[in-house]
């Protein structure tokens, strides 16, 4: 969808309109009141909050069912973190796998997030993710979702069975809006910050507090000192959804958890902070597994495995290329701590690039297109490559024809490096050039902490462990699944499936 299109199918809020109100803290639990059903200043039957894959596929899904959904996005432009995300996708029992022959089952999927999980995760749930993933893949084509034809084995994954979108998570949601623009059942409404949960006399979620004409600020503590918009009551006769993502770019509530996280980068969408998970929990939802983290790299951590490492500060190699994400930034991390803050890089030859899984990921970076320290940069020499990064030219000859001795040899007696990754061995690299390399920067993209919720993506009371009636929580504003490692490729199983199913349930409940 063109930006043009896209303008004109969007309903926006009143842009220019500004509260005069300054905004209150979040209410202390219980949440206020609803309003009588006289005094509410807007009805629709499913509100959904986010406008990025999980709640847009929980929109059309409720939509589809016969509710009438309003969506609403506090940032001037809808699709959050998903409009810049790859979105591989995780998928059992895709027509591509039976095409290929490839025997996979939900609860192998289940089992290898749960290796990674470190015991965190729910593998319940994981399990029903994993049941859910085919007719995901259904419903997406369904509704215009065109897939690029591969069929990736990544990390992790004991089969191969990740799916990559055309256009990647942006191709995904352009494809979405096209069909919604049809539908007049749905609407978005951007710039529409939601300000608090209100419940019935039931305890039920009967509608939201929002702020419309709402204009984010990256130069505020957004959560609480941003006053812009006019408040309003919106009743939900059915259902709230909410679908916010996480708080990576919340950089005072991460540290507060986990306080190494303070000065980490994130290319997540500006907007995601924390201010959702702290409405929910003013609901009465219970929070989990705040400190735990997930890092991000601008190429996939799949690729590290086909260069060589390196400390700038020594010129030598420092641990294994291929270790998880989580391991290889904390160890990177924790490496600048002791060597300057001297960023490690990672050397490739020409063989190892065509190696790449993700070869548009790699396009971007050759070109300097792929975000903070995402530029892969030429070297016609070893000499060229050392000066580039200040580092000891004698030692980094020495550390290259060290590592390519052991990789010849098959096995990394130094660092325990795997000698395989998808059925492909690692290499020597050349000896003579050209080299290519880029700087290893951890982004905090990905945040495994928020809302407990169950098998039906309902929220979860913290006072006495029961689903809060009509409140739906999907995608990564839930916490709880994947547990201190997410699997490659499982973001999008998990926004899609949960969003399916919150939609689907959210249309079911009764009208009040």
């Amino acid at each position: 969808m063109n930006p043009q299109s896209r303008r004109q199918f969007l309903t926006r809020s009143a842009g220019a309109a500004l509260g005069a109100a300054a905004l209150a803290p979040f209410a202390a639990h219980p949440a206020h009141a609803a309003p009588t059903n006289s005094k509410w200043d807007e009805e629709v039957d499913v509100i959904v909050v986010g406008t990025g894959i999980a709640g847009t596929i929980a929109a059309i899904a409720a939509a589809e069912k016969g509710s009438k959904v309003l969506m609403l996005e506090k940032m001037s432009f809808p699709g959050g973190t998903s409009l810049v995300s790859g979105l591989d996708f995780a998928c059992v029992g895709s027509p591509l796998q039976k095409e290929k022959g490839v025997k996979d089952a939900p609860e192998l999927l289940a089992g290898d997030m749960a290796k990674v999980s470190g015991g965190f995760g729910s593998y319940e749930r994981a399990l029903l993710m994993a049941q859910t993933t085919a007719r995901v893949e259904a419903f997406l084509t369904a509704h215009g979702v065109k897939w690029d034809g591969r069929l990736l084995k990544l990390g992790g994954h004991s089969v191969a069975r990740g799916l990559s979108a055309q256009g990647g998570g942006a191709g995904m949601l352009s494809a979405l809006w096209s069909w919604m623009k049809a539908h007049s059942d749905i609407q978005i409404r951007t710039k529409c910050r939601a300000e608090e949960v209100l419940l019935n006399e039931k305890g039920e979620a009967s509608g939201l507090r929002v702020r419309e004409g709402y204009v984010f600020s990256r130069n505020a503590d957004d959560d609480w000192a941003n006053s812009t918009g006019v408040m309003k009551t919106i009743r939900a006769r059915q259902a709230v959804v909410f679908a916010t993502g996480g708080y990576a770019q919340d950089k005072a509530f991460r540290s507060s958890e986990v306080p190494f996280l303070a000065g980490v980068v994130s290319t997540t969408n500006a907007g995601a902070t924390a201010g959702s998970l702290k409405m929910l929990e003013a609901a009465g939802a219970q929070a989990v597994q705040l400190s735990l983290f997930r890092f991000a790299y601008p190429l996939p951590t799949e690729d590290m495995i086909w260069g060589m490492l390196i400390d700038p500060a020594t010129g030598r190699r420092f641990m294994s290329e291929g270790e998880t994400r989580n391991t290889l930034a904390s160890a990177v991390l924790q490496h600048r701590l002791r060597n300057g803050d001297r960023k490690p890089f990672i050397v490739w030859d020409e063989k190892a690039l065509k190696k790449f899984h993700n070869m548009k990921r790699l396009e971007q970076s050759l070109a300097d297109k792929n975000g903070i320290d995402g530029a892969i940069l030429k070297f016609t020499s070893l000499d060229e490559l050392a000066k580039h990064y200040s580092t000891d030219g004698k030692a980094l000859q020495e550390s290259l024809v060290k590592y390519n001795e052991l990789i010849a040899g098959g096995r990394d007696t130094e660092f325990n490096k795997p000698m395989e990754r998808s059925g492909r061995k690692v290499e020597p690299l050349s000896a003579e050039g050209p080299f290519y390399t880029m700087v290893v920067t951890p982004r905090l993209n990905y945040t495994p902490g928020g809302i407990r919720t169950n098998e039906k993506a309902q929220a979860i009371r913290l006072r006495d462990g029961a689903p809060i009636p009509r409140l739906y929580v999907a995608g990564e504003a839930s916490g709880g699944l994947h547990g201190q490692e997410r699997l490659t490729a499982c973001s999008m199983p998990d926004c899609s499936s949960f969003g399916l199913i919150a939609g689907e349930n959210a249309a079911a409940e009764k009208r009040s």
